[in-house]
């Protein structure tokens, strides 16, 4: 592993995009990468695909996966985050699987908490999502049984 990789514009404009970055410190300014893997990532105005860190730090950029121990979101998106401790400020998250959740003016599709600090605007809870996946099961099962008979 490298010491400290980071990614910005190139001269022409136009964004750089890495595929495997493998480093104790990843620093991606107005760049991407596909698969991130260090101690510490920070992220402006970028995106990566996954993210397997400690720290993760994201600002007005996005990211497919993130598997860390602390995630920061700040006006950014993310698919997945799975966290023990998740801050998402002014962000957007579909699915996100922490210990400890602190939002402010976010939202966030799927919530899986222990702990929630602020007032995420939250489409489906850990809860909902439970009833759901029960009476999906159970009407899958009595459909079956309808249609077998014949």
């Amino acid at each position: 592993m490298s010491d400290s990789t980071s990614t910005q514009p190139n001269g022409s404009g136009d964004f750089e995009v890495i595929e495997e970055v493998r480093a104790e410190h990843v620093e991606i300014n107005q760049g991407g990468a596909a698969l991130v893997q260090a101690e510490t990532v920070t992220i402006t105005q970028g995106a990566a695909q996954l993210i397997e860190a400690r720290e993760v730090s994201i600002s007005q950029g996005a990211a497919l996966g993130v598997d860390s121990d602390h995630t920061v979101l700040e006006g950014s998106a993310a698919f997945v985050v799975n966290a023990d401790t998740a801050e998402v400020n002014a962000s957007i998250a579909g699915f996100v699987v922490s210990d400890i959740v602190k939002a402010k003016g976010s939202t966030i599709g799927v919530l899986f908490a222990g702990t929630i600090e602020g007032e995420p605007n939250v489409k489906v809870d850990a809860r909902t999502a439970a009833a759901v996946g029960a009476a999906a099961a159970v009407t899958y099962f009595i459909l079956k049984r309808l249609f077998s008979r014949s």
